[in-house]
């Protein structure tokens, strides 16, 4: 198995870009995700290339706490906000009103409450997954995401399959218990 995440923020902080590479193609579809939940499939390419990009040229920043992919997010998160909040301002001076602003992080393509709500969750559950220990997101991945069964993803990480339900387990009950924290 690939080194970890932790592992390759230092390489990259030391300007490794096969490291970047690495980090890049581990976590694309999670940040390609992310970021489709906030503004939509038309804008989270050019959001992706910047998140990337800070990523690449930020590195320093991260501290050492918490979570490589966790501290993308946040990126990512931060700078989805900051374009619907542009977005937004564009669209007011454009009609000629900005007293009928939209709250912030309403994504665009929702069209009510339970389109907020789900929308706000499943932000929750990716934010909340990228907290989770490479090994035990890796699983889940290619479990949820990917739709493998526990023995394929057992001879992909080349692990016995008591290893893989006991990550995938543990991600579970780790997962349900930051969640119900949080309600």
């Amino acid at each position: 198995m690939g080194a970890s995440d932790c592992q390759l923020m230092h390489r990259i902080r030391e300007g490794d870009p096969d490291a970047f590479e690495d980090f890049v193609r581990q976590h694309d579809r999670i940040l390609g995700l992310h970021l489709r939940r906030y503004v939509g499939p038309d804008d989270a390419g050019d959001l992706r290339q910047e998140v990337l990009l800070r990523v690449w040229e930020r590195a320093s920043q991260w501290q050492g706490r918490g979570s490589p992919l966790a501290w993308m997010l946040r990126i990512a998160t931060n700078l989805a906000l900051n374009h619907l909040r542009a977005r937004r301002r564009t669209a007011s001076l454009e009609s000629g009103d900005e007293a009928e602003e939209a709250p912030v992080a309403e994504p665009p393509q929702a069209r009510g409450e339970d389109d907020v709500e789900r929308w706000t969750e499943a932000s929750r559950a990716l934010e909340l997954v990228g907290e989770l220990p490479d090994s035990q997101r890796t699983v889940l991945s290619l479990a949820r995401l990917d739709g493998l069964k526990l023995r394929e993803i057992a001879s992909r990480l080349d692990v016995p399959l008591g290893t893989v339900k006991s990550r995938l387990h543990a991600a579970t009950q780790w997962l349900t218990e930051r969640w119900e924290e949080n309600e």
